[in-house]
This record gives C-alpha cells, sequence and structure tokens, in this order.
C-alpha cells in the first residue's frame, strides 16, 4: 500500500473496516466519503460482478448508498469503466499534495493555539465550518481513534476562534486535516498561518513529509497549499452507486 494512503487510513480513521480482495471497506455512519468507502490497498486490475455485490451489501446492511474511492496509482481504468457501466456517478475528482517539511521557514511570532481537549477543538470546528450537528458525535469517535500524534490548531481574533485546523504524525508523515477559517476571516492568511504552525509542529516531533487533501475544482485553497510548498502527488476520485440502485 501506499504509505500515504496508509498514514491516511490511520489518521482519518473509520469506526469500522474489512478487507476483501484488495479493498479496505471503511464506515463511519456516514461522515465523509473517505472514511465510508470501498478503497484499493493494493494494485486491482478488475473487479466482478461478484465483488461489486458484495461490496454493496456491506455499505446496505449499514443503510448507506456504496461507494468506492479510486487512485490515480492503484486502480485500473477498466474498474472505472465498470463503475461507469453500472451507473456510478462520479464525484470529487481530488489530488493529495505532498511537500519536504524541511523546506519550512520558521516564524516564531506568528504563533497560533494549540488545544489540549479534542471536544473543545471539535466545538470550535464545528462551530466556524456550521458542520451539520448530527455528525459532531461520530466525528469526536474519530478523532480519539486516531493512531499518531495529533495537534489541534485554534486562531482566535477579538476573543473568538476564527480559523482551525488538525495535523496528524503517522510513520513520519503528517497529515493535514479539517483546515477551516469563517466566512467573515477568510482571505487574511490565517490558513497559511495555522499550515505552517502545524507543519513547523509535525516537523519537530520527527515528521519527513508533510501531505493533505483537496478537491481539484479548489483553487483557492490549492494555490494556498501551492505557495506553502505542496505539489501533487496523485489523484483520487469516487464512484457512487446511483439512487435507484438497492
Amino acid at each position: 500500500m501506499n504509505n500515504i494512503e496508509e498514514a491516511l487510513f490511520a489518521s482519518w480513521p473509520a469506526l469500522e473496516e474489512e478487507s476483501f480482495f484488495g479493498w479496505k471497506l471503511r464506515f463511519a455512519n456516514g461522515y465523509t466519503k473517505r472514511a465510508n468507502s470501498a478503497n484499493a490497498s493494493v494494485q486491482i486490475d478488475n473487479l466482478c460482478d461478484s465483488q461489486i455485490g458484495y461490496i454493496e451489501e456491506f455499505f446496505k446492511k449499514r443503510k448507506q448508498k456504496a461507494i468506492f474511492r479510486l487512485t490515480s496509482f492503484c486502480t485500473s481504468q477498466e474498474i472505472d469503466d465498470i463503475l461507469a457501466d453500472r451507473k456510478y456517478r462520479f464525484m470529487d475528482l481530488s489530488m493529495v499534495m505532498t511537500t519536504p517539511l524541511a523546506n519550512i521557514t520558521h516564524d516564531n511570532s506568528d504563533k497560533c493555539d494549540f488545544l489540549n481537549k479534542t471536544s473543545h477543538w471539535l466545538l470550535i470546528f464545528q462551530k466556524i465550518s456550521n458542520a451539520r450537528h448530527e455528525g459532531e458525535k461520530t466525528h469526536l469517535m474519530m478523532l480519539n481513534r486516531i493512531i499518531g500524534d495529533t495537534a489541534y490548531a485554534v486562531i482566535e481574533e477579538d476573543g473568538k476562534p476564527v480559523c482551525c485546523g488538525l495535523g496528524v504524525v503517522h510513520k513520519e508523515l503528517l497529515g493535514l486535516y479539517d483546515i477551516v477559517t469563517a466566512p467573515g476571516w477568510r482571505g487574511r492568511g490565517l490558513a497559511t498561518k495555522i499550515c505552517s504552525n502545524l507543519m513547523a509542529w509535525g516537523e519537530s516531533i520527527g515528521a519527513k513529509k508533510g501531505y493533505l487533501q483537496v478537491v481539484g475544482s479548489n483553487s483557492i485553497a490549492i494555490n494556498l497549499y501551492e505557495k506553502l510548498g505542496f505539489r501533487k502527488s496523485y489523484t483520487y476520485w469516487y464512484r457512487v452507486q446511483p439512487i435507484e440502485a438497492g
């Protein structure tokens, strides 16, 4: 398995996982497609009807449509074509970006706050991002299952939290997650500040490389990450079971 994918699974854990013919079936009560999909964990070149049926049944038992997360380095065009022929919807072409952390320029005058309590940080994230309240319990369970060192960063302005982010270090890889800025505070460099602080923290505890995931159409975020030194490593996308199926 790609070492970044391994770190991704450890840093954004599902509540259930099952291995099936090279696929890692992940489920977390529907909170994010990354944690609720079939992910190729080894090179896979074909997908037969019985395998698709098993995967669809896995998710049906959990009251969810089947979702396949396909990566540019691990799954063949044939698999994407098979799912397309079954009317699986193409969604969210995204990229994984990476950068060596040794390239970071540290600015000790531009610090943010790090919180010790996961639940406190999550309340801030929910408020800033206007996330669905019903997903909060699952999100907290996922955060508490993370395998690796974590850092919960927050920036406050006028006594109110306006930007936050999460860093996870797993086997010398730093993942950046849940980077979000309050609507009225965007465009002021706060997300850059959060990311820079998390990258410095990751390097300080032994991480060698940083990675993150971003939707390919989010040009503003991609531009920010490129300024921080991140470059595209590989792409992934989803194929989602059609609504009328099952």
